[in-house]
């Protein structure tokens, strides 16, 4: 369904199965990656439960990718977003009930909760070594906390509007965070001082709110996007005077509200998950080289869509067509595979292959 040129090597993207068990939009979601065990995918969604799934070998050709083994249950509202720790012990979730709650995966229970927010809380996040966690939410405040759920410190009115979302950069030897929000802004902080690094020059983020925020693995690169469906990339700079900012780098109109972002730990790409469907970004080449519709999973056969087609001639009506939005995404640690949630309430599986070369044909 789309392809790209990366290393000399042309990639296509196929469509490789579903994972079915949400009953509401799925929100958030993160892949699993642990030593010596099975790989496994952590979702959430607006149904207000994590789902564990266990997910099926590679290759096997099972359009079901993934089966659910174990549901975890506690908020009162929809679950907006989840951070799993980097030992995949811990999982973090963001409510619209206001609470954090911090979940023993193994246990699948509750083991902290998280409260302060005065609003719905819309983001939440680990960081690098699992001892610090920041969130951010309708109350306009950031947060950061404990793992005790002691909030250690609060910045008041940290955006002029929502907090949408917040990170920790990937760069151990660097202490900052970021955030968006639904005042148009992408903010850089200290994470020593809890103070934000104001930008020598302004930048033009966006004539409307922005839903999202992803860091490139080596911190180098930060993604957003939102409501006007224009990506932006900008770049993590240390200045002379050891302070850090942001520099505009890339702008690619998608034409299309983007809900989520996620760099490619393998390639420099950017995956982007709209209210129609995936779309995949060069950043070096500053292209988009796939554009991938989310297509209904229960497909009628074609005898049964002629029949249909002719009923609604007769009828002269017109078919609805839904458009399945995407709003979560993640890959696995390769970088082969991408997951994508759903306003449908199920979970797609695609896989980046490369392209074979076609053989020539003889007489």
């Amino acid at each position: 369904q789309g392809m790209a040129e990366a290393d000399k090597k042309q990639y296509e993207v196929i469509y490789k199965g579903y994972m079915k068990g949400h009953n509401g939009w799925v929100t958030s979601m993160q892949f699993g990656a642990r030593e010596g065990r099975d790989n496994f995918l952590i979702s959430s969604s607006r149904d207000k439960s994590v789902l564990i799934w266990k997910l099926k070998p590679e290759g096997t050709e099972d359009e079901e990718f993934g089966t659910p083994f174990k549901i975890l249950k506690g908020h009162s509202h929809f679950i907006n977003e989840l951070s799993l720790s980097n030992d995949c012990a811990h999982c973090l979730t963001a409510g619209w009930d206001g609470f954090i709650r911090m979940w023993d995966i193994n246990e699948g229970k509750t083991v902290r909760l998280f409260k302060g927010h005065t609003k719905d809380v819309l983001s939440v996040a680990f960081s690098q070594d699992n001892r610090q966690i920041i969130s951010g939410g309708r109350d306009k405040t950031i947060r950061l906390w404990n793992i005790l759920g002691e909030n250690k410190y609060t910045i008041e009115s940290a955006h002029n509007d929502w907090v949408s979302s917040v990170r920790f950069s990937p760069d151990k030897s660097q202490d900052l965070f970021f955030s968006a929000g639904w005042d148009r802004k992408v903010k850089l902080w200290n994470k020593k001082s809890m103070s934000e690094f104001v930008p020598d020059s302004p930048i033009n983020f966006s004539s409307q709110y922005l839903s999202t925020l992803a860091i490139a693995p080596s911190g180098a690169f930060v993604a957003t996007g939102g409501k006007e469906g224009n990506l932006k990339i900008l770049s993590v700079k240390q200045k002379p005077d050891l302070s850090f900012g942001l520099e505009d780098t890339r702008n690619c109109p998608l034409l299309n509200e983007i809900n989520t972002v996620a760099f490619s730990p393998k390639f420099f790409w950017v995956a982007c998950g709209c209210d129609n469907g995936i779309k995949l970004y060069d950043f070096k080449a500053n292209n988009v080289f796939a554009d991938i519709q989310m297509q209904p999973l229960e497909e009628t056969s074609k005898d049964e869509d002629k029949e249909e087609e002719e009923e609604e001639k007769k009828e002269k009506k017109v078919k609805r067509v839904h458009k399945i939005g995407v709003l979560s995404m993640c890959m696995n640690t390769a970088g082969n595979l991408i997951f994508a949630g759903c306003t449908d309430n199920n979970i797609r599986v695609f896989e980046i292959a490369e392209k074979k070369a076609q053989q020539p044909k003889y007489q």
